[in-house]
């Protein structure tokens, strides 16, 4: 019998920030009410690293540096933005 062609999964564990847990669920949850019966939190993060991996093809260690301390920086202004705002 030839050896299944499958892919193999590895569990891993990662700290996510409960917001960011909620946000997972939120779009599996948009893909199962759209019709993708199997969606979950899971999938979720694997697309999102399959699309971090598109961005950070070919770029230099300093790049990528730079890439996360760019899109952080956004993150905390646009969060202390709305802070000062509420």
């Amino acid at each position: 019998m030839a050896p299944l062609n499958r892919r193999r999964y590895r569990i891993v564990a990662a700290s996510l920030l409960p917001t960011d847990v909620q946000e997972a669920d939120r779009v599996a949850d948009a893909l199962r009410d759209e019709g993708w019966p199997n969606a979950n939190r899971s999938l979720v993060i694997r697309e999102a690293l399959v699309r971090l991996s598109e961005d950070l093809r070919g770029k230099s260690s300093e790049e990528i540096f730079r890439y996360f301390i760019d899109r952080r920086g956004r993150r905390l202004s646009h969060g202390s933005k709305s802070d000062s705002t509420a």
